[in-house]
């Protein structure tokens, strides 16, 4: 092209001589010539067209006359579209791009529908004019038809696959899957979608029916053999479900012309009724085969002429373990069985002759020893027996009878025992907690009989508070062991009286409350002695505060009898005014500690609302000689904080105690500090707010083996000058308080001392 460029008449053309072309002419043309695609350049406002050599075949017969030729002349069959995308480039300067657009022309002397893929782009001046245009184009028609074939093809290969009523699965050399029929993707659970280019190994999941080992792939197997390969027998399919599908299948290269594997083809098959039936068939062979050989009746076959044809392996076991009998005579095998009066005999003959069932127990001697129990039926060729070693049976008969003799005699001694425990024992029901049964002791604590008790509710009888709750909550599967209950009886208004209960439910096969069981011990007497051991611990502890409170009043008393002294004896007003003023001072020392005394031993009968710092100051005023005869330091520590509801007795008692034990523990040390805190705080383990107060002693501590012992009753560490209920009598105090009483100890030398946690809720006490 480019010589025929240089040799054409360019003169006769808008674009003159080829010497009197513009530089942006020739650089377009040259850039032209040198493309590899097929490019052309139309230039000027005529739009004067120039092609490369790639463009030619495409021109066709348009050729060589299309060189030099105006774009609508060359182009006038097609003039409809190439017109306006010219126009859009020279007048638009816009690039026009389309992919796989029809430009119908004229080729081979006929109209035909040319696919093209093609960019028309402006070429510029150096003024920014668009001078021509540039068009680089592909005539793609025989590659759309080509691809329209193989899809039209494709389709074809489709359908057939999918009218096959096998499942077909089409994999690449590597196995993986390009198609399968719809029957696969049902088989496998797999769309086709989904499983496109995996591996077979994981869309096509099969193992040995029996062991459940993978089997090899059948695409595997083609791949190394080259050659048609079936699937093992007893092959199962494991779908994406996880169902199991027992298939057959067979697998094939797909070979191109040149021998080279180009892909595989897989064909398989459901074949779970036929793999069913053989089930099936061997699963009543199996069974039959089991029954006879895992019954325990010895199973043995008589033909008519009384020789033994079959033998079961418990028959063999039975009868034959150390001698061969099978095709002997059974009366021959067995000569101890025919006696006179034999129910052998008799049955067997009866059934041979007569056709009809039999069974018997018979003793057989030895070798066997044993009771046996025989049925004997009839068959088309003699008879079959079942018999069973009933040795043991009978043996337990005879222990069961004797057994079930024994078991009344333990329900009666079951039952006297429950009428007559020293414990109340009950059942009630889950509906309205009625008595269905209760024992005597019970029945007592409403002095009654039991069956004035049984069908009455538990509400109706022992109306206390939070009993019900406890019965529901039981009801709802948990069981209260040990609990405390106090209250007055239906039957017994005005008598207040203690028990410790425990109540259980009763569970049902399946798993549901039935009824509740109840057990009660009544610990009124248990209760009012402690509470009598309370009150003399109370009385122990004001006894020995006695000779701190004598000391403490003796020396202002001392005091004030020197100072009236000295005021007879004074003649000046002034300095008398002062002696009487100063025993004044002294007295009212004197009635503090009095009034402190007599607060901490009156016991209120109703709750008090006081602070940490008065309970502190109470008790620190009345070891105040104890605290400075031996040399402690007392620290404290009080911070504002609102008052405890309390019957302020009581925590009085409990702070002295912990007070005392503190000065005691320290008096061997010769002194020590005695830290006194008080503070608002939490209960570890509820959260519930409260007052805190913390007494700790630089004493000598305590070993763990005391330690673990310190709220046991009669416990003491020290000798006779202890009672052992202080810390006792403290802890149920603080129980009844709803607070807790919590310590901490260590005999570590430079670290040793005891710290006692005193927490009491603000509302403690709301009765």
């Amino acid at each position: 092209m480019a010589d025929l460029i240089r040799d054409h008449d360019w003169s006769s053309t808008p674009l003159g001589g080829v010497e009197d072309w513009s530089e942006g002419l020739l650089s377009s043309v040259n850039l032209m010539l040198a493309c590899a695609f097929p490019s052309l350049v139309f230039w000027g406002e005529e739009l004067v067209q120039l092609y490369n050599d790639a463009f030619i075949p495409l021109l066709s017969e348009r050729h060589p006359s299309g060189l030099g030729q105006k774009a609508e002349e060359c182009w006038s069959d097609a003039w409809q579209i190439v017109g306006p995308n010219l126009r859009r480039v020279m007048d638009d300067r816009e690039t026009v791009y389309h992919q796989n657009a029809i430009v119908p022309i004229i080729r081979d002397g006929r109209l035909q529908d040319i696919r093209w893929t093609y960019s028309y782009s402006p070429i510029f001046g150096s003024g920014g004019d668009v001078l021509g245009v540039l068009v680089i184009c592909q005539d793609i028609t025989r590659e759309v038809d080509a691809a329209q074939d193989l899809k039209e093809s494709e389709t074809r290969a489709s359908r057939i696959l999918q009218s096959i009523g096998d499942a077909v699965i089409v994999t690449d050399p590597e196995t993986r899957i390009t198609q399968m029929n719809s029957v696969a993707e049902q088989l496998i659970g797999w769309k086709i979608g989904e499983a496109k280019g995996e591996l077979l190994a994981n869309v096509f999941q099969i193992v040995n029916e029996t062991t459940r080992q993978p089997v090899e792939s059948p695409a595997d197997k083609v791949r190394s053999t080259g050659s048609v390969v079936g699937l093992a027998n007893h092959t199962v399919l494991i779908s994406k479900d996880g169902r199991d599908i027992p298939i057959d299948d067979s697998g094939a290269p797909i070979l191109d012309e040149r021998g080279v594997l180009n892909g595989i083809v897989l064909v398989f098959r459901d074949i779970e009724e036929r793999r069913a039936a053989e089930r099936e068939r061997d699963r009543l062979t199996e069974r039959l085969t089991q029954v006879l050989g895992t019954t325990t009746d010895a199973i043995v076959a008589v033909d008519r002429n009384w020789v033994m044809t079959y033998l079961n392996p418990k028959a063999t076991e039975l009868y034959a373990s150390d001698r061969q009998i099978l095709g002997q005579n059974i009366w021959e095998a067995f000569p101890d069985a025919v006696y006179e009066g034999s129910p052998y005999v008799e049955h067997y003959y009866r059934t041979m002759n007569e056709r009809v069932s039999g069974g018997f127990d018979a003793y057989y001697p030895a070798p066997l020893n044993l009771w046996l129990h025989i049925d004997v039926y009839p068959t088309p060729e003699g008879i079959v027996t079942f018999s069973r070693d009933v040795t043991d049976e009978k043996s337990a008969r005879e222990a069961l009878k004797s057994n079930s003799e024994q078991a009344e005699r333990q329900l009666a001694e079951i039952e006297t025992v429950y009428r007559t425990a020293p414990i109340g024992l009950a059942l009630f029901d889950t509906q309205d907690f009625r008595y269905l049964r209760l024992n005597d002791r019970q029945a007592e604590f409403f002095g009654l009989k039991p069956e004035q008790v049984v069908g009455r509710t538990l509400t109706e009888m022992a109306p206390i508070k939070g009993l019900k709750e406890l019965f529901e909550q039981v009801l709802a599967g948990q069981p209260v062991v040990n609990f405390p209950l106090e209250g007055e009886l239906a039957t017994r208004p005005g008598e207040h009286r203690y028990w410790t209960v425990s109540y259980f439910p009763v569970f049902g096969a399946d798993g549901t409350v039935q009824a509740i069981s109840a057990a009660s011990l009544e610990i009124t007497h248990q209760k009012k002695a402690e509470l009598a051991l309370m009150q003399s611990e109370k009385l122990a502890v004001v006894g020995r505060l006695a000779s701190s409170i004598a000391h403490e009043i003796n020396n202002p008393l001392e005091s004030v009898t020197n100072l009236l002294y000295l005021a007879e004896r004074c003649d000046d007003m002034t300095e008398t005014r002062t002696y009487v003023q100063t025993a004044e001072r002294e007295l009212r020392r004197v009635s503090v500690i009095v009034n402190q005394t007599l607060r901490f031993h009156k016991q209120s009968s109703s709750p008090q609302e006081i602070s940490g710092d008065q309970l502190i100051d109470s008790i620190v005023s009345m070891f105040q000689s104890r605290i400075v005869n031996y040399g402690i330091r007392v620290e404290e520590r009080k911070r504002i904080a609102p008052a405890v509801r309390c019957f302020e007795g009581e925590i009085r008692q409990v702070l002295s105690n912990l007070v005392s034990n503190a000065i005691d523990a320290m008096q061997p040390l010769g002194g020590g500090r005695l830290l006194l805190r008080s503070r608002v705080g939490r209960e570890w383990n509820t959260e519930r707010p409260g007052l805190v107060i913390t007494v700790a002693d630089t004493g000598s501590g305590m070993s763990t083996s005391v330690a673990t012992r310190i709220f046991e009753p009669f416990y003491t560490t020290k000798g006779i000058s202890g009672t052992g209920l202080g810390l006792w009598v403290s802890s149920e105090i603080v129980l009844r308080h709803r607070g807790t009483l919590r310590f901490r100890t260590s005999e570590r030398y430079g670290r040793s001392g005891t710290v006692f946690s005193l927490f009491l809720p603000f509302d403690a006490v709301t009765r």
